[in-house]
């Protein structure tokens, strides 16, 4: 990956990401995202996280630390998440605001969730000859559902709702009947 324009330079002369960006990917990673390094550890080709839902996967994508590609896929059986076909929500732009849209993207079941489904932004691609070596990290088992049940929250209202919006199951109270 290309060195970030704005990257800090640190101890030892190494350079290193802004602290505020460093920060975004470690809530990232406390959100419950799995973390895919695309390439040598030291110098991936490609950072990739994924937050997979009953219906869509959260993703992020890092191929060149000047601009990350966030994006929400529908599931329709096995995503490819190094290659999705389509989209329901990207951003594209500065890290910062990137990862902060990604962490702050409404939780699935939410009224005002996205759905329009659109072509995936090239952003999102990692080749296969770039993938590999691949190391993967999951989430810790306490950190899994971390994401849904903070999202799950923010939609408000009744419980009995936000609990089962949480789990993508339908609410029976709107089925018409």
């Amino acid at each position: 990956m290309r060195q970030f324009p704005s990257a800090v330079p640190r101890r030892g002369g190494e350079v290193g990401l802004p602290t505020v960006v460093e920060e975004l990917l470690v809530d990232v990673v406390t959100d419950g995202f799995t973390l895919y390094c695309c390439g040598p550890k030291l110098a991936p080709n490609a950072l990739v996280a994924a937050y997979e839902w009953e219906q869509h996967v959260d993703l992020l994508t890092i191929r060149d630390f000047s601009r990350v590609t966030t994006a929400r896929v529908p599931k329709r059986g096995a995503v490819d998440i190094f290659a999705p076909e389509v989209v329901v929500w990207a951003y594209e732009g500065a890290p910062q605001q990137a990862l902060r849209a990604l962490l702050d993207l409404v939780h699935p079941g939410h009224p005002d969730a996205p759905i329009a489904e659109f072509p995936t932004p090239a952003g999102l691609h990692v080749p296969r000859s770039q993938q590999r070596p691949m190391t993967i990290r999951p989430p810790s088992l306490g950190q899994t559902r971390v994401r849904a049940d903070r999202l799950a929250t923010a939609i408000g209202g009744d419980r009995a709702v936000s609990a089962i919006a949480a789990v993508g199951i339908k609410d029976p109270r709107l089925v018409a009947g």
